[in-house]
């Protein structure tokens, strides 16, 4: 009934790609451009024990690779970087900010029985899965990828 949807993989690449990107390219930009936000994330990041480089290298992917898959240009190798990235990220939070105290209101139950899957970590899965399906998919027809045969 729904075959149908099986004709568009280079929608869904599209799709995929740009919202990730975009994402990502939000979640960078702050992290290379603003003086502000690096003053208070490059400290609270050595204090989880992430090194500076592992911050700038995140920084930098996130900004440059998002624009990158954005516009399909290297999407199965951004989206490759993006997977290890996110691996790291859901280490992190499942080793360091998941036993930090749970926010008061009324969410704690939820952040209770989720055992911390609400404290970050359920964005950097959705991202991991998404990177695995570019790596499959590709860029798709309309990007870079395909313009240039890459």
């Amino acid at each position: 009934m729904l075959e149908f949807l099986g004709a568009y993989p280079d929608l869904a690449s599209l799709v995929v790609r740009v919202l990730v990107g975009a994402l990502m390219v939000v979640h960078g930009y702050p992290k290379v451009f603003s003086k502000e936000a690096r003053s208070q994330m490059i400290p609270m990041m050595k204090g989880m024990g992430v090194p500076r480089i592992g911050f700038e290298s995140a920084a930098l992917l996130e900004t440059f690779g998002g624009l990158l898959l954005i516009l399909g240009l290297l999407t199965r190798l951004m989206s490759i970087f993006f997977v290890i990235e996110m691996i790291g990220t859901t280490a992190l939070y499942l080793t360091k900010l998941a036993k930090a105290p749970m926010p008061m209101g009324m969410l704690e139950q939820q952040f209770k029985q989720t055992r911390g899957y609400l404290k970050g970590w359920e964005l950097d899965s959705i991202v991991a899965a998404a990177a695995v399906a570019l790596m499959v998919l590709g860029g798709g027809a309309i990007s870079l990828d395909a313009l240039l045969g890459l």
